[in-house]
C-alpha cells in the first residue's frame, strides 16, 4: 500500500448509543483501543464531512500512525466482520458494517465465548449485567398481535425497484458459505397459497441456503421440505425446516455427491457435512445426525471446514453416533478457546488430539494404528467422490 493511496470511505447506517456501547464495552477487549479509534474516525470523516476520499497519508497524520500500524488495526476490523475492504489498484473502498446486537455478540456468535477466554468469566458476568434488560412475564397473557399477511394481500415477490442504495443495516455475524442455493427457482415451484412475506427476508434465504447445503437438497427438495412445515403454521421458523430436512432424509436415504476435487485438506471446507454424515455415521443415526449439524452450522459463525473436522473426529470416537447439539457446542467453543480459527488450524488440533489419544492407549500396551486417521478420512471421501 502505497502511503498517497486514496480511499473511500461507506456506511449503510447511522449507529445509536447501543451500538456505540456494545463496541466501547464488548468489541474493544477483543480488537484493542486503536482498532475501536480507528473504527470510531472512520465514521466520523463519512457522517461529518463533505469530502468523497482521503488519502492514506491524511489518515495517518491525523491519527498519528504507521502504515504497519494502521494495517494491524484495520485487519482486526475485518476479522470483527466491523470493515469489509475492497482494491482497485492504489484506490481502496471501506465499507462499515454495523455491530452486531449485544445477545447476538454474547449468545449467537463464537464472538461471546471468545471474549469470555481473553478477560475472564467474572469479568465477562460484569458486562452481561450491564445489557440485562428487565421484562415483565408473560404468563397468562396471549399473543394477539396481527401478522402482515393477516391485513395484507400477498400479491407479488417482486421487491421495489431503487436506482440508487440506500440506509440500512448490513447483516452482521453468521457462516459464511459460497454454496448458492437457487432460491429464485425455489420461489416459482412453490404453490401461491404458501408465498408469504416471509420468503423476502434475507434472513430466511440465508437459513434455506444452509439446510441445502447441509443435506445437499436441489430445489424440488427444498418444496416438499417447505410445505411440510407449513403444514401446521403460516410462518415457518428455522426449527420447523431443520425438523422436516431431517425426516425427510430419512425418508429418502439419498446418497448425494459433490464434485470431484484432490485429496487435500482444502477439500474439508467445501464437502457437504451429509457427505461425511452418510459415511461415518450409523444408518439410524444420520437423520438425526444430520439436524445437529445444520443447528451447528446455523448457530456458530465459523468456517464450515471446522465443523466438518469436529464432525468427523467425534463420530470415528462415538462409534458413529452423534451426540447433541449442547455436547457439539461445547467442543467446538472449547477448540475456539484453544485458538481453532481456520480448517487447517481445526485439522491440526484433530491430529494433535489423536496423537495424543493414541499415545495413552500405547501406554496401556494396547495395539492401535498410528494416528494418520484424518488423512485416511480425506482419501475416502475422494473415493466417495469419483
Amino acid at each position: 500500500m502505497k502511503n498517497s493511496s486514496l480511499f473511500h470511505i461507506q456506511s449503510q447506517t447511522d449507529l445509536s448509543a447501543a451500538d456505540f456501547k456494545v463496541l466501547a464495552l464488548l468489541y474493544q477487549p477483543l480488537m484493542g483501543l486503536e482498532a475501536h479509534a480507528l473504527y470510531t474516525t472512520f465514521y466520523q470523516l463519512v457522517n461529518k464531512t463533505n469530502r468523497l476520499g482521503y488519502t492514506h497519508a491524511e489518515l495517518f497524520d491525523l491519527l498519528n500512525l504507521k502504515q504497519q500500524d494502521f494495517l494491524k488495526f484495520r485487519h482486526k476490523l475485518e476479522a470483527l466482520n466491523l470493515l469489509v475492504v475492497y482494491q482497485s489498484e492504489d484506490k481502496y473502498i471501506y465499507q462499515m458494517k454495523a455491530p452486531l446486537t449485544a445477545k447476538s455478540f454474547l449468545v449467537d456468535t463464537i464472538f461471546g465465548s471468545y471474549l469470555q477466554s481473553e478477560i475472564g468469566e467474572k469479568n465477562v458476568n460484569l458486562l452481561t449485567e450491564m445489557f440485562k434488560m428487565d421484562m415483565m412475564s408473560l404468563d397468562g397473557f396471549e399473543n394477539i398481535t396481527k401478522s402482515f399477511d393477516e391485513l395484507y394481500e400477498f400479491k407479488s415477490l417482486n421487491l421495489l425497484s431503487v436506482s440508487h442504495p440506500l440506509q440500512g443495516r448490513t447483516t452482521n455475524g453468521g457462516s459464511h458459505l459460497n454454496y448458492k442455493f437457487n432460491y429464485e427457482s425455489f420461489i416459482e415451484h412453490l404453490p401461491e397459497r404458501l408465498k408469504t412475506s416471509q420468503l423476502l427476508t434475507e434472513k430466511f434465504k440465508d437459513q434455506l441456503n444452509k439446510i441445502a447445503f447441509v443435506y445437499q437438497y436441489d430445489v424440488s427438495d427444498m418444496v416438499s421440505i417447505y410445505e411440510a412445515a407449513s403444514r401446521s403454521n403460516k410462518m415457518v421458523n428455522f426449527a420447523q425446516l431443520n425438523l422436516k430436512a431431517k425426516q425427510h432424509y430419512e425418508e429418502k436415504h439419498q446418497l448425494l455427491t459433490v464434485k470431484k476435487k484432490e485429496a487435500t485438506p482444502q477439500m474439508i471446507d467445501q464437502v457437504a457435512p451429509q457427505v461425511i454424515i452418510q459415511k461415518y455415521a450409523k444408518t439410524d443415526q444420520q437423520g438425526l445426525a444430520l439436524q445437529t449439524a445444520t443447528q451447528l452450522l446455523e448457530r456458530n459463525a465459523v468456517e464450515p471446514g471446522i465443523i466438518n473436522v469436529i464432525l468427523m473426529l467425534v463420530l470415528k470416537h462415538k462409534d458413529g453416533v452423534l451426540p447433541n447439539i449442547n455436547y457439539m457446542e461445547k467442543v467446538l467453543h472449547d477448540w475456539l478457546n484453544k485458538g481453532v480459527q481456520t480448517t487447517e488450524d481445526a485439522i491440526k488440533h484433530a491430529s494433535n488430539l489423536e496423537t495424543q489419544y493414541e499415545t495413552k492407549k500405547k501406554t496401556e500396551r494396547i495395539s492401535v494404528k498410528e494416528p494418520d486417521w484424518m488423512d485416511e478420512y480425506i482419501e475416502e471421501l475422494a473415493k466417495m467422490e469419483g
